[in-house]
């Protein structure tokens, strides 16, 4: 019945892990900043069995980059702390499956998590950074409104470089476009988007980061950020957004226009806040996390049936969890997976995707269930 009543049609709920701004704006709206436990919205809590870690990857370029086809972000990884051995098993894990890509942000901890990356990769004897790096490193700048302009960017980008031990920022992102705006509702608006467009540009031109680009942005946004970056001389070459098999039909606008100016697109939560790793199930309801978050996880569950299934037949058929196929399923569309990873063995099964390829006609299975099925609703991040 589920499968049914879902099929040809597309349904929108929207995921409170998704709503960034508006969580945000409530705290500055009281003059305080967002807490750690804030951050917490976003965790997966997929934990899908481990796979033997794969052979050095292919590389795919990104600006003057060379890096592995699939990234890891370190969001499910401590937000408090500087130092964990599961973040030190992740970045063995990574190095191990020829992964060199990680992303964070100076807004994961507030500083905490670029120093927890500094100190895994140093731990496990790698080069974070650089030409010769063994893992290439970015990190994004929050655009919060009590940051006036260019100067707070610059700022911001030398003492990101600082916490994480680089000489340069390999790649350094603007989070969200200004969309925080704690007055909106009473009609005042102040958007600083081109002035922290003119702080990245500075950023790439005095050497602090490599390169630059954004996240966040819609097809409206990344032509106007693509327009000012090149009249700068400036190559903006990435956008990083929510993309996976169950938000594919609302980011596809946005892909294409990505893809025609040149710029490449990395994908955040590529397993959908862990449904797509199909570790919860109706069936068993001891798998669902507790409540309140289990009466959200069932309807995600419901809404996305159709998906799901042809998601388990086709990890089955190919004897691969499916993460690996919903990471691989990304890979697929020439967009960059940056998956969470919170310990070894989240990070090896992530990794697998690198193992094998999607047959075309796996892949159009997997589009039109994606079709059948629900959509995610980012929030207060729908794309402009």
């Amino acid at each position: 019945k589920i499968i049914s009543r879902n099929r040809g049609r597309r349904r929108h709920i929207s995921s409170s892990a998704m709503k960034i701004p508006a969580a945000v704006a409530v705290s500055l709206a009281v003059g305080a900043r967002p807490s750690h436990a804030f951050f917490d919205i976003f965790k997966s809590v997929s934990f899908p069995p481990p796979t033997a870690a794969a052979p050095p990857a292919d590389r795919v370029s990104l600006g003057t980059l060379s890096i592995s086809p699939v990234g890891f972000g370190t969001l499910n990884l401590p937000l408090n702390k500087e130092t964990d051995d599961d973040a030190l098993e992740v970045m063995k894990s990574a190095s191990a499956a020829g992964v060199n890509f990680v992303d964070t942000a100076e807004a994961y901890g507030f500083g905490a998590s670029e120093r927890l990356t500094a100190w895994a990769a140093g731990e496990a004897g790698l080069k974070l950074g650089g030409e010769d790096g063994d893992v290439r490193v970015a990190t994004k700048f929050a655009p919060v409104p009590w940051r006036s302009g260019a100067e707070s960017v610059v700022e911001a980008c030398a003492a990101s470089r600082d916490r994480l031990g680089v000489d340069a920022i390999d790649l350094y992102q603007i989070h969200w476009p200004d969309i925080i705006q704690p007055l909106k509702g009473l009609g005042i608006e102040n958007r600083k988007d081109e002035l922290y467009w003119d702080g990245l540009a500075r950023c790439y031109e005095t050497g602090l980061a490599r390169n630059v680009g954004v996240s966040n942005y819609g097809p409206s946004m990344i032509r106007k950020a693509h327009a000012y970056f090149a009249e700068r001389g400036v190559p903006l070459v990435s956008n990083q957004i929510n993309f996976s098999l169950l938000r594919y039909r609302s980011s596809l606008e946005t892909l294409e226009v990505c893809n025609e100016l040149g710029i490449k697109v990395l994908g955040y939560f590529p397993l959908g806040n862990g449904v797509l790793a199909g570790k919860y199930s109706l069936e068993d309801p001891k798998t669902l996390p507790s409540f309140p978050k289990s009466l959200t996880m069932k309807k995600y569950l419901e809404g996305s049936a159709p998906l799901l299934d042809t998601l388990r037949d086709i990890a089955n058929e190919k004897e691969r969890s499916c993460a690996q196929v919903a990471v691989n399923w990304v890979t697929s569309k020439g967009v960059i997976p940056i998956p969470g990873c919170r310990n070894s063995a989240h990070a090896a099964d992530n990794f697998g995707a690198l193992e094998f390829r999607l047959t075309k006609e796996e892949v159009e299975r997997l589009d039109k269930a994606s079709e059948a099925s629900m959509e995610f609703s980012s929030g207060g991040f729908e794309l402009e």
